[in-house]
């Protein structure tokens, strides 16, 4: 029985090193993959395969592992998600917004990537990328990455740096090193967030609400 147990987490801890790695690395990864093969993909199939590296860790989470949503920073929307919501919100895009001047100062290079390109995608599909791109990286590095590396190291404070470090780092896949400075930043933004309440919902929240914004104003700016 003791060797059985003992297999079992063994087992446990090889899935979470599996989903560690696909959290922290698999977009980046997807993303580069797709920049050095060229290929050219209708707008649709980046969405699907983002959900899929979600369902991917999920799934391993769930059935692997044998945790539950609640392990990944999961919760039932409660009041208390409002305030951080919106001071996520509101800080993230400052963090975006504030910085152009900044950018431009020190003569930094972007892509200005807000309105997820929207003239090429349509309105329909920028709206899905916004939602996907916060659901999916929200729960990836900020829920599942900092709840695990938090068990890992002892130290949710830590586990919050190193997501927000790979996270931040992972973009420079395709983006340039003004927007990594703005990333950088809105992204400490979602992680002080995040550990404040440990769910998922105010940082989603805000990080949907950010890219909706942006597309709104690709629309009507």
């Amino acid at each position: 029985m003791v060797a059985t147990d003992l297999t079992t987490r063994r087992d446990f801890s090889r899935t979470t090193t599996v989903g560690l790695a696909i959290a922290l690395f698999g977009l980046p990864l997807l993303s580069g993959a797709i920049r050095a093969l060229r290929m050219t993909l209708h707008p649709l199939v980046p969405i699907a395969l983002q959900w899929s590296l979600l369902g991917l860790v999920v799934g391993l989470s769930i059935g692997v592992e044998g945790r539950s949503l609640r392990s990944f920073g999961v919760r039932a929307p409660s009041r208390r998600d409002a305030i951080p919501l919106f001071a996520a919100a509101v800080l993230g895009f400052l963090a975006l917004a504030a910085t152009g001047p900044l950018i431009d100062a020190l003569g930094l290079p972007e892509r200005r990537v807000t309105g997820l390109d929207i003239d090429r995608v349509g309105v329909g599909v920028a709206v899905a990328s916004a939602v996907t791109i916060g659901v999916v990286e929200e729960t990836l590095y900020r829920g599942y990455a900092v709840e695990r590396l938090a068990e890992h190291t002892g130290s949710v404070r830590l586990a919050g740096g190193i997501s927000w470090a790979v996270f931040s780092l992972s973009h420079a896949v395709g983006w340039r090193l003004g927007d990594l400075l703005q990333v950088s930043l809105a992204a400490l933004v979602f992680t002080l967030a995040y550990l404040y309440r440990r769910s998922l919902v105010p940082v989603v929240g805000a990080h949907v609400a950010i890219w909706l914004f942006g597309v709104l104003g690709a629309v009507y700016g």
